[in-house]
């Protein structure tokens, strides 16, 4: 008699941890869904919206888009003079993080001021927060947009996502998906890239080394956007833009910046 109770108490606690794991499964899942949803978050910011056509110009012969994140810093200069002697332009994805030894709102005014193109990296960097959810990512987006317009007078109509659009390693692809609807919907362009450097390590990577990952991973391609980074660790990035230049150039490539009206490289997503 004993033993029969015993067994009925110990199959009521096992149903009720089961209920209880339920339960709170569907309680992460709405949480999570209302993270994603659009109810809210698309009533924030009502000004952080951009006019895009839609329509991209067509492009002939061999391009290369030379790209840099993560800036501005004495790099940045670096490549500025660079790019100025060799007569290129080239676009800057730009974060709100201050450099030791300039002044960063020159910097982006000098970007624009010189023809290049200046698009959106995000303020603070820190992609685990960011990430977190739609109106996360907002919030940071927002405030480097307003950085760009306070210190250059430009709308930036462009974007890069930190670690890339899809499948990175910061980002839940559920709430990265909702991100890339969202900011569809507000009009702005995101821009991957289908070249790279080689410079986004944590040490430094050798100046040849950096050339050869460029040249060779345009090899075959009409249209190449090269990945590089240009915070104050990337000095050998701004080594390598002079010779990627010249050795480009001989391939027969013309260099250009980036624009919403150039169709972007974009990771394959599953967001129709």
């Amino acid at each position: 008699m004993f033993f029969v109770v015993k067994w009925a108490k110990i199959k009521l606690l096992a149903v009720g941890v089961t209920v209880f794991c339920c339960f709170a499964g569907m309680m992460v899942a709405g949480q999570r869904a209302q993270q994603v949803s659009g109810a809210a978050y698309e009533e924030l910011y009502p000004d952080l919206y951009v006019d895009s056509e839609g329509t991209f110009e067509p492009e002939t012969g061999k391009v290369v888009y030379y790209t840099f994140d993560d800036g501005p810093s004495k790099n940045t200069l670096a490549i500025l003079d660079v790019l100025k002697e060799k007569g290129v332009k080239a676009t800057f994805f730009v974060t709100g993080q201050e450099a030791a030894g300039i002044d960063s709102d020159a910097v982006l005014k000098r970007i624009v001021e010189e023809g290049h193109s200046i698009g959106i990296h995000t303020y603070s960097h820190k992609s685990k927060e960011i990430y977190q959810s739609v109106e996360s990512y907002l919030e940071d987006f927002y405030k480097i947009r307003e950085k760009i317009i306070q210190a250059t007078g430009v709308q930036p109509h462009i974007f890069r996502f930190p670690g890339g659009s899809v499948n990175n390693s910061f980002a839940d692809p559920a709430v990265q998906k909702a991100i890339r609807i969202e900011m569809r919907r507000r009009g702005f362009i995101y821009y991957d890239w289908n070249v790279v450097s080689g410079d986004d390590k944590s040490y430094m990577t050798d100046t040849q080394t950096l050339i050869q990952n460029i040249v060779n991973g345009a090899q075959g391609k009409d249209k190449v956007v090269i990945l590089c980074h240009d915070d104050s660790m990337r000095v050998s990035t701004a080594e390598a833009v002079g010779p990627v230049i010249d050795q480009l150039t001989a391939q027969g490539y013309r260099f250009d910046r980036l624009t919403e009206s150039v169709e972007p490289v974009q990771f394959n997503h599953n967001d129709d």
